[in-house]
């Protein structure tokens, strides 16, 4: 315990927002008595990548929780270098707001003790939802939100005690999961309630891409599954679903996270719809003395203006440099967040920011989408890779609403970019001013977001399109006929990559150089959806289509790369 019962500020929590609460607030006020408690024996780790020592990428969980130079960041650390003092094995039992103390108990003796504070800093972070099924209990059925799942799971698989797993959620920690699967080689499945995989931030075409890529590393993926009850048989977990059972020698539970809230709610603090603490632009809870940041508190939907739950570590850091700014008398504020998020699954890079277009229907918002595929370099250059974007927008003000992308290409930046423009309530007139750094290693003349602002213009003048993919059912249903696929792209690309679908009397192949010439052999009272390798040469077909007067035509959103990306 620390030799003092009271301290200035007292901070209860320490992975993300607690730990920079501290540091930047020693900074700032550095003759400040500072404590803060932690409940694990870990400190300030990096949490968003355990996944990575789970695969073993990263060699031990001390790595997690080292600096960029190399010194671990422990109690002396930061009592040392920082200027705080931290105590771990320590938990926080009860706050009293009136007498402005808290209660801490030594989890290893049992001990507890009242320590008084005059601000206090909730940062308990988030702890994982219950599952909705039965679960019988066993150190081989874990969630995976804390340091003690990643070392139990990592010590049984250098063992080989583990041959068979199952992933119960298909979010993005169940898919960080089942990339470290396809490292140790395990029998994987992974298991996801809604019809496709990655349902918080994508919509289903572009999550689509997440289910391939682990298919094609060995990983079965069963999503629209719901999983009825995890019982043991001979010590063994079996996941029982609604027309099968699968057993396997480990189970993750990767169900999403709720706010761990219960101090906060048990000392009357406001607690928001999702469970989270109700904070306001300064992460100033319902009592002045009493700040909240990181996974525990609500925030503003910058795009809905609603409250919501962001468990991301990126703005839990940024959220205890915003509580220390005001603790120390200045003035600082977190407007609130868009949900910018990235994942790595095998050899594809995917992210999101904003709203999806399910999202924007729920949230009752006008939307637009188009799609593109893009060189993320220009592509002559040899590291030329593919990507896939999908905008939102608002039809009806140009307001930029959500992006969404997926491809082994450098998504980051586009999805940073993006992010940047939500900030600041972008249109579409944004992305045209957008100016970019560019040079041949690291982007085209012409960025695939002043592509999409093209694409968004070109809507407005008629330009019908449709999402990526090749579902003649789906596009029949969106135009509301039957259609005829008009492939432009040149000959050989054409012979190199004819689509499965491609059927005798249901595509014409017409080079886009050739597509003046040949416009008289077209029927104007057919529907067409155009084919190209990307999309562009769809968008330049149709403009000469509509010019001739054809109005039932169609652009396949991202060509062929939407297909096979």
């Amino acid at each position: 315990m620390i030799d003092r019962t009271s301290s200035d500020v007292v901070i209860i929590g320490g992975v993300a927002a607690g730990p920079k609460t501290g540091a930047a607030l020693a900074r700032r006020a550095p003759n400040m008595k500072i404590a803060l408690f932690q409940r694990e024996p870990y400190i300030s780790y990096g949490s968003c990548g355990m996944p990575y020592f789970a695969s073993g990428d990263v060699p031990t969980f001390g790595e997690l929780t080292r600096t960029s130079y190399g010194v671990e960041r422990n109690p002396d650390f930061f009592r040392n270098t920082k200027g705080f003092d931290v105590l771990t094995g320590i938990e926080v039992v009860s706050i009293d707001r009136s007498g402005k103390t808290v209660v801490v108990k030594d989890i290893a003796t049992g001990k507890s003790q009242t320590h008084g504070y005059g601000t206090l800093v909730i940062a308990t972070g988030a702890c994982p939802k219950p599952p909705p099924f039965p679960v019988e209990e066993s150190p081989l059925v874990r969630f995976f939100t804390r340091p003690d799942d990643a070392i139990s799971f990592r010590k049984l698989a250098e063992s080989g005690k583990i041959g068979s797993l199952v992933i119960v959620g298909g979010g993005y920690i169940g898919c960080e999961l089942a990339e470290a699967a396809t490292v140790w080689g395990f029998d994987t499945t992974i298991i996801e309630r809604e019809p496709q995989l990655l349902p918080k931030g994508f919509d289903k075409e572009i999550a689509v891409y997440a289910a391939k890529e682990l298919d094609a590393g060995g990983i079965k993926v069963r999503t629209g599954s719901e999983v009825k009850r995890i019982f043991l048989e001979d010590g063994r977990p079996v996941v029982e679903l609604k027309d099968s059972s699968i057993g396997a020698d480990f189970v993750f539970l990767c169900l999403g996270v709720r706010p761990e809230s219960g101090l906060a709610r048990d000392c009357g603090l406001e607690i928001g719809e999702q469970g989270g603490i109700l904070v306001d632009e300064r992460l100033r809870t319902s009592d002045t003395f009493i700040y909240a940041g990181g996974d525990c508190v609500e925030i503003r939907n910058l795009l809905t203006g609603e409250r919501a739950s962001f468990p991301l570590g990126s703005l839990a850091n940024r959220h205890g440099r915003v509580i220390a700014e005001n603790i120390a008398g200045n003035q600082a504020r977190f407007r609130g967040a868009s949900g910018a998020a990235l994942v790595k699954i095998c050899n594809i890079n995917m992210g999101c920011v904003g709203l999806s277009e399910t999202f924007a229907a729920e949230a009752g918002i006008s939307y637009e989408c188009v799609w593109g595929a893009f060189p993320d370099k220009p592509d002559y250059y040899p590291e030329s890779r593919e990507i896939v974007l999908k905008m939102i927008y608002d039809p009806l003000d140009g307001r930029l609403l959500g992006l969404q992308a997926a491809g082994a290409g450098d998504i980051c930046r586009r999805i940073d970019v993006f992010s940047s423009m939500l900030q600041r309530d972008g249109r579409i007139d944004d992305l045209f001013d957008f100016e970019h750094g560019y040079a041949p290693p690291y982007s085209e003349a012409m960025d695939p977001l002043h592509h999409l602002a093209s694409l968004a213009r070109a809507r407005s003048r008629g330009l019908k399109m449709l999402p990526p993919g090749a579902d003649s059912s789906l596009y029949e249903e969106l135009i509301g006929n039957k259609f005829i696929w008009l492939d432009i792209r040149e000959g050989d690309k054409f012979e190199e990559n004819r689509p499965g679908h491609y059927e005798p009397g249901n595509f014409i192949h017409i080079p886009l150089g050739e597509l003046r010439a040949k416009i008289g052999g077209l029927d104007k009272n057919t529907s067409y959806v155009l084919m190209c390798g990307r999309g562009a040469r769809s968008y330049q077909a149709w403009s000469i289509l509509q010019a001739a007067g054809f109005t039932r035509v169609y652009v396949a959103g991202a060509g062929i790369a939407g297909v096979c990306l």
